[in-house]
């Protein structure tokens, strides 16, 4: 059975991963989600494989070895990675970090929910964007 949706998650905090995908499978638990503890961690996941072409890159960006803008910058110098979609999560608000992410492609910058209420939201902003019809 091939899955049609796949989303990469990297973020080095263990909970703020399980947190966010028991969101998304509470809504839609056919996605699957393949987790990397950091950016070095994803590329080697995302190199090895083929995505998708529903696939979305949730990327954390303060994480160890290589950070997500890292991450993001490395992902678009690889052809066959450069036009999967990916999106920017953190506990910074900072415009600089968002200009950054911007200017690197990212398709949003989340700031992490602190608020299962707000969870939810962001699992639904992820899962509305990949397959393009918000669920009911």
């Amino acid at each position: 059975m091939v899955k049609s949706k796949t989303l990469y998650l990297a973020d080095d905090d263990y909970d703020d991963r399980m947190l966010l995908i028991d969101a998304i499978k509470s809504i839609d638990p056919s996605i699957e989600i393949i987790e990397a503890e950091d950016g070095k961690e994803l590329l080697e996941i995302l190199q090895s494989e083929v995505p998708t072409e529903e696939s979305l890159i949730i990327l954390d960006v303060n994480m160890p070895k290589m950070n997500g803008l890292e991450t993001l910058a490395r992902l678009r110098d690889i052809p066959d990675l450069a036009a999967i979609p990916a999106v920017m999560v953190s506990t910074s608000s900072k415009s600089e970090l968002m200009e950054s992410a911007k200017k690197l492609g990212a398709a949003n910058y989340f700031l992490k929910p602190t608020k299962i209420n707000e969870l939810l939201q962001l699992a639904k902003q992820l899962i509305f964007g990949l397959s393009g019809t918000m669920p009911t």
